[in-house]
């Protein structure tokens, strides 16, 4: 699956208008939900094929990070579930892999999102979702994208941070490969012609 930009694929598709008007996000905190929910996306070509795309952001990078705060992970997100302005705690807007050291993805968590102006425009206060506010990303930001509210909840991964925090310090983005190093063949030093001040 070719990478697809954040600003490309979001700012594009994702933050249309849709013609359903916006729910309540208040929903029951039911993780077993969540789980039962995604459990088929453990691959990722299995999330291709209900309308995920792999992000990455206005740099090109897929896996996303925070030093000294640890990482959220590689997001696959569905254009048509930002687009409809909804929340729904079984339908998550995106989906979470950390990378292992070898490049494998694991399921993570999920993430539900928003549009700020969407959802600001139909409700009098900032979504909530399994009794937690969301956060507020402001533009311009990383991603090249309006500002939006999201939410992550590791149903998948252990947080120490806590199971709905942006950060998980156990998640961590593999280093970039280092450019490969190029060598230039040097032509050996002259040698001055023998005579008769070189003697031979």
């Amino acid at each position: 699956m070719r990478p697809r930009s954040l600003a490309c694929v979001a700012g594009a598709i994702l933050w249309a208008g849709g013609a359903a008007s916006p729910a309540q996000a208040d929903l029951p905190d039911d993780m077993a939900a969540v789980r039962s929910a995604t459990a088929a996306f453990h691959s990722t070509a299995a999330v291709e094929q209900h309308g995920y795309a792999l992000l990455v952001d206005t740099a090109k990078i897929a896996c996303i990070d925070q030093p000294g705060k640890g990482g959220m992970g590689v997001h696959w997100a569905n254009p048509a579930l930002v687009a409809d302005k909804r929340i729904d705690a079984t339908s998550p807007e995106a989906l979470v892999y950390a990378a292992g050291p070898d490049g494998t993805l694991t399921l993570a968590a999920v993430e539900y999102v928003v549009a700020q102006a969407d959802w600001d425009g139909a409700h009098p206060a900032p979504p909530t979702l399994f009794g937690q506010p969301f956060s507020v990303t402001t533009a311009p930001n990383r991603y090249g994208l309006p500002a939006f509210y999201s939410l992550h909840a590791w149903v998948w991964k252990p947080n120490p941070a806590g199971q709905y925090a942006m950060w998980n310090p156990d998640v961590r983005c593999p280093a970039p490969a280092a450019p490969p190093v190029t060598v230039t063949p040097q032509p050996p030093p002259a040698v001055a012609p023998c005579g008769r001040r070189t003697p031979c």
